[in-house]
């Protein structure tokens, strides 16, 4: 509340997006405050009322459902800017509990500006007390309530909340703060090196190197948003000195001979082509580290010549039972893989062309099926490196 008014003082154009989970007694309290006011100085409110299913983390669901609804009602009024009301209290209380829990971080404590997807996310408060905002509060006659459930020490942030940051003065606190900013600097800095060390080196040697939990945090954190424990990725290093598939819940990591590579798991999708208009018309399709596309240019090895007789096509993934007929016989997939080293990534990513009896036509890096090979191939499917 008192970040509202500040900001609306300052004359800009706001849109509040309220969240009311209806866990504690005083969130309907709070929602008829945030309307009260946007009322009164004509301000468009958007409430949510989400259900939360009793099924994993409360925090992290309710995180999730607050900001993908920010995002929402951004997309809806053109607003490219997300003002959150975090405090110096948030900051420290955030440092501490990283800290408590060993946690690797991008950044420790909160950072003034981030981003989330397309908005840009300002933390304006961050030199601000708590209590100094309630006294704010106070003296311009903003109402405010407080949150009970942050009155109890049910929770890890809220004892560390009540047993240390309550009892240091702004001084000490401002103090603190410091020394974190400065740590965040030298880890920035420490970062930045080993990125480069990354880039310079690849992975694979440095899975040797004392530090080879480090690397692997930073390999992985770029690729899925989010850091591992120091337990975890020091087993994942043991894991991935030989040739191996580790799941890592909506990732895969695999080891295979001299790469490390890291996908999402997902269901990829099956196409069906009618026509040669269609064909002519197909978008190019990305799937991580491979596009594919049609064309009326390419290698030979990348020709087909088609008739009617083959339409519809099936532009689908490819399996390792898959089998193509050639000049000199019957080749399966799965051998194809073998032979060339393919990683089990990318096989994933591996599409095939099939005719209308389901006959596979078309494999990238085979070529087409002895019936369809000409001279002068009517299409070039193409499978390009991302």
């Amino acid at each position: 509340m008192a970040l509202l008014d500040m900001e609306r003082k300052k004359g800009k154009e706001i849109v509040v997006a309220h969240v009311n989970y209806h866990q504690r007694d005083s969130a309907l309290r709070d929602e008829r405050y945030v309307k009260t006011y946007c009322e009164k100085y004509g301000i468009a409110c958007f409430v949510l009322d989400p259900h939360y299913n009793n099924e994993g983390n409360f925090q992290a669901w309710a995180r999730k459902v607050r900001y993908d609804f920010f995002e929402q009602i951004a997309r809806k009024e053109g607003v490219r800017d997300l003002y959150v009301a975090h405090h110096l209290d948030d900051s420290l209380e955030t440092y501490l509990f990283q800290k408590r829990r060993k946690m690797l971080c991008d950044h420790y404590g909160l950072v003034a500006s981030s981003s989330f997807r397309d908005l840009t996310i300002y933390r304006p408060l961050l030199r601000y007390e708590k209590k100094e905002l309630e006294q704010y509060c106070i003296e311009h006659d903003i109402l405010y309530g407080i949150d009970e459930s942050n009155l109890t020490d049910h929770y890890t942030r809220n004892e560390i909340r009540h047993t240390i940051i309550e009892h240091m003065s702004k001084e000490e606190k401002c103090s603190l703060q410091a020394r974190i900013d400065k740590e965040n600097e030298q880890w920035v800095q420490e970062r930045s090196k080993g990125k480069q060390a990354l880039e310079q080196k690849g992975l694979i040697p440095l899975l040797e190197d004392p530090n080879a939990w480090f690397y692997l945090d930073l390999f992985l954190s770029e690729k899925i948003g989010c850091h591992l424990s120091r337990k975890h990725l020091n087993s994942l290093v043991e894991q991935l000195h030989t040739n191996c598939v580790i799941d890592l819940g909506n990732y895969e990591l695999e080891r295979h001979n001299d790469v490390v590579l890291i996908g999402q798991k997902t269901q990829y999708p099956t196409f069906s082509i009618d026509n040669e208009e269609e064909l002519k018309n197909f978008q190019s399709l990305d799937l991580g580290n491979y596009r594919y596309s049609f064309n009326n240019k390419g290698e030979m090895i990348e020709g087909i010549t088609l008739n009617e007789k083959d339409f519809p096509l099936t532009l689908r993934p490819a399996h390792g039972s898959d089998r193509i007929t050639l000049r000199f016989g019957r080749k399966s997939l799965r051998r194809f893989w073998i032979d060339r080293k393919i990683p089990h990534l990318l096989r994933k990513q591996w599409y095939v062309l099939a005719n209308g009896e389901g006959t596979v036509i078309f494999v990238p890096q085979i070529g087409c099926d002895i019936s369809h090979f000409s001279i002068k191939p009517t299409c070039f499917m193409l499978q390009l490196p991302i």
